[in-house]
């Protein structure tokens, strides 16, 4: 038998314990959502609408996974542990019945309260648009851009990721249909907006356009500050 010196032993020992004691590196630190942003966070318990202030009692249910839209009147659901200036924010959304599309709202405010958060509204999964900012409320004419690509069906799930930056004024979205029982799908650039004065810390808000339109979300995520690629999507590589 081999003995080794004391020194040895110990410095050996110690090795071994400092391995099985040490922290998980952070590359190695698993993402708890679909898309491998540890960064990401969730907006929704699947449950309850805790986190969220709804425009109306009524307006919105959540049950199943799902915030489901229940068309009672025009209004809106935001999320209100957070303010979000520069962020991207995923979701997954769908329409059972309406006759308008999908729309949700960045860069509002609720002081003063008024028509739709006046915010700048996009539609998913198409990229429809508005600007309800005081002065404006209007189509946001030259502002917006929409991006040419084949037509979505709002009433099958998808994936939309929205994009947007504060300081220079810049929001972009990209959709994707998802199918069958797939988690994510490859991004589409579907719709530019760009004005500096718009950009502002303000609620991320699903809205229902107006009464009997039901539309639905899930999986919703949002990072904000911007950690991951600021300025540019992670959906659509």
């Amino acid at each position: 038998m081999v003995r080794r010196p004391l020194w040895i032993v110990t410095i050996a020992i110690s090795l071994l314990m400092a391995v099985a004691i040490a922290p998980a590196s952070p590359a190695s630190t698993k993402a708890d959502n679909p898309y491998n942003d540890p960064n990401l966070v969730s907006m929704f318990d699947g449950k309850t609408l805790d986190g969220w202030t709804s425009q109306a009692n009524g307006q919105w249910s959540a049950k199943d996974g799902v915030i489901h839209g229940n068309g009672t009147s025009r209004g809106w659901l935001y999320y209100n542990k957070a303010q979000a200036g520069t962020f991207r924010w995923i979701f997954n959304v769908r329409q059972v019945k309406g006759n308008h599309a999908p729309t949700v709202l960045i860069w509002g405010t609720t002081s003063p309260l008024k028509d739709a958060l006046s915010a700048i509204q996009f539609q998913p999964p198409n990229g429809g648009h508005w600007d309800y900012r005081p002065g404006h409320n209007n189509g946001g004419g030259k502002l917006f851009k929409q991006l040419p690509h084949d037509k979505f069906d709002i009433h099958t799930w998808s994936q939309c990721e929205l994009i947007g930056n504060k300081t220079t004024g810049v929001a972009r979205m990209a959709c994707c249909p998802l199918k069958g029982t797939a988690a994510t799908c490859k991004g589409t650039e579907v719709l530019d907006f760009t004005d500096k004065t718009a950009g502002r810390d303000g609620p991320l808000a699903l809205q229902v356009h107006n009464s009997g339109i039901q539309d639905e979300y899930r999986s919703l995520y949002v990072e904000s500050p911007v950690v991951t690629s600021p300025d540019k999507f992670i959906t659509t590589g």
